[in-house]
């Protein structure tokens, strides 16, 4: 009976375990599918996962969350990073997607946004140069949005240069 009972126990925490990195992949997919569509479309090679990259991300995204959820870069980051907040219950797909809407400011020729507008978001996810992401998001616990985080390996943006 003992032993009937570590076999159950051990398929049940094997399951789970499964399921974890099912998730986890379905996680990491949700994230870094939207980024490779913006890149393929401008030629840039896929960007990959980074699990380290992933836990800087949802370290500060907790602690985002945990003073309201502040749309504030993390000092002293020696990643690229982008941040986007909602005031929903937003997905990767949502943050990933305002970043790279910021496309229609930016010229490609001139390597610069339009006047009065903000593009950043966008070049770093097609930096050519960065090949890892991670990324997480929190719940803002005091008005039920989102603040979301994405680190970039190398990070890119670099005044002068273009992103591809």
């Amino acid at each position: 009976m003992e032993s009937s009972r570590k076999v159950v126990i051990q398929a049940l925490i094997g399951w789970v375990l499964l399921l974890g990195l099912i998730s986890g992949a379905a996680c990491q997919s949700a994230w870094v599918n939207p980024h490779n569509t913006a890149r393929s479309i401008v030629g840039v090679a896929n960007i990959i996962w980074s699990p380290t990259l992933a836990s800087f991300a949802a370290q500060w995204a907790n602690d985002l969350a945990s003073r309201g959820c502040p749309l504030q870069h993390r000092p002293n980051n020696p990643y690229g990073e982008n941040i986007f907040w909602a005031s929903w219950s937003s997905t990767p797909a949502d943050a990933v997607n305002a970043w790279v809407g910021e496309k229609i400011y930016y010229n490609y020729a001139t390597n610069t946004c339009a006047a009065g507008q903000i593009c950043g978001h966008y070049t770093q996810v097609v930096w050519r140069k960065s090949i890892e992401v991670g990324c997480a998001s929190a719940a803002c616990p005091n008005n039920g949005g989102t603040i979301s985080v994405c680190n970039y390996n190398p990070p890119g943006n670099y005044v002068g240069q273009k992103p591809y």
